[in-house]
């Protein structure tokens, strides 16, 4: 049995058995109910950024260190006075200019705004990146049974990151930037809430990295990564079916998934799990 730390310190579930889950469980109640995806935007926007992040009227101002397009952007989460739009923008542009980080804007279809995005284009404001991202989303329930047969090895999962873990998550990521090494861990150690951060364990190495966050009756998945040599055999599965148990004891119903829209192996493995569209992201910044 492996003893990490639990959130309150109440100790481990041990629930092998079957599915080889080594369980840290913290339960109470929601923090809400919402009935559909219903402010999941304005959820997703406050999660996954460092902190502390600034207000802006209607928009969320965030600075991640530049680890992750999302986490560096501005979330426009409503339609600002159209009079007092442009100086705004000036607002946010400086924000980032005294970060040494371009200014970037996160643009969703969910409630699209049309003044703010002349606006942009006026600006010299270009798309950044050839594919937007998308978040997924599906009732808690149904991935409860997802994962494989065991074969080896065992999911763990614990209240708080240990630099192993950390270390092993970082090395799953193709095309890293060392340089935001740092940055990175730190978006992990900002994250406010219920937390969840699964390993797979097999002949004594961790081979796969997941991370649950509870929002009311949200549960947000990160950080999910597989070792090269691990890929294609049931470790996403597994650390996917292990979250949705420990989401499910944290009274989490639904759950959402941020991914790039490219049809690459993670939009895959979410689509054949039965996750839908709940929208799409594009992000914006300054024209060279």
């Amino acid at each position: 049995m492996v003893l990490w730390p639990l959130m309150g310190g109440r100790g481990i579930l041990d629930l092998h058995g079957s599915n080889g889950l080594a369980l840290a469980v913290t339960i109470s109640p929601p923090l809400q109910d919402p009935a559909d995806d219903t402010g999941i935007e304005a959820l997703v926007a406050t999660t996954w950024a460092a902190a502390p992040t600034a207000p802006l009227g209607p928009w969320l101002l965030r600075a991640g260190g530049g680890f992750t397009l999302r986490a560096n952007a501005v979330a426009a989460l409503g339609s600002p006075v159209e009079a007092e739009l442009g100086a705004m923008i000036e607002q946010a542009e400086a924000f980032y200019a005294a970060r040494r980080l371009p200014a970037r804007f996160e643009l969703t279809d969910r409630d699209p705004d049309p003044a703010l995005a002349q606006a942009l284009i006026e600006r010299g404001y270009v798309r950044e990146g050839a594919d937007a991202e998308v978040t997924l989303a599906s009732p808690l329930r149904t991935l409860r049974s997802i994962a494989p047969p065991e074969r080896d090895g065992r999911v763990v999962i614990a209240a708080a990151p240990s630099q192993d873990w950390i270390d092993r998550w970082w090395s799953t990521l193709d095309g890293r930037d060392e340089s935001q090494r740092d940055a990175a861990a730190e978006l992990i150690w900002a994250l406010r809430g219920r937390c969840g951060f699964a390993a797979h364990l097999a002949d004594g190495e961790m081979v796969a990295t997941g991370l649950a966050h509870i929002g009311g009756s949200w549960m947000g998945l990160y950080c999910l990564g597989v070792i090269p040599g691990r890929r294609h055999r049931g470790s996403a599965r597994r650390i996917v079916g292990a979250l949705a148990t420990w989401g499910t004891a944290n009274a989490a119903r639904r759950v959402y998934v941020c991914v790039a829209d490219d049809g690459g192996a993670a939009q895959q493995l979410f689509d054949r799990l039965g996750f839908t569209v709940s929208y799409r992201s594009e992000f914006v910044r300054p024209g060279c």
